[in-house]
């Protein structure tokens, strides 16, 4: 998360309001932008021990969060540093979460 500048989060929000410009920047396999985050993600899951489709799941939606901050962010006066700083302390629950051990039933 801390990678995350203003100019990407310019990017994102672009592409958000723009979806038509997003199909059309697939790959050639029809892949979607986003993917390679997923990816990303899927190989993180299998430095767990014992990895469940929840702990899958979190993983991906800690990738994930500063897209979902974004959209949250949308017809809103928040400013893109607390866009970024919402997302990466969603990030940094939702991987605490998964390495706490803790199953999604027992939160």
């Amino acid at each position: 998360m801390e990678s995350f500048s203003t100019d990407k989060l310019h990017g994102i929000r672009f592409m958000a309001a723009n979806p038509l410009i997003a199909r059309t920047m697939r790959g050639a396999e029809g892949d979607r932008i986003g993917s390679n985050l997923t990816a990303l993600a899927d190989e993180l899951v299998t430095l767990l021990p014992s990895p469940t489709p929840a702990d899958t799941l979190l993983v991906r939606m800690s990738i994930l969060s500063i897209n979902a901050a974004v959209e949250a962010a949308a017809d809103t006066e928040t400013a893109e540093d607390e866009i970024i700083r919402a997302a990466a302390t969603a990030a940094r629950a939702l991987i605490r979460l998964v390495t706490s051990g803790k199953s999604l039933s027992a939160s």
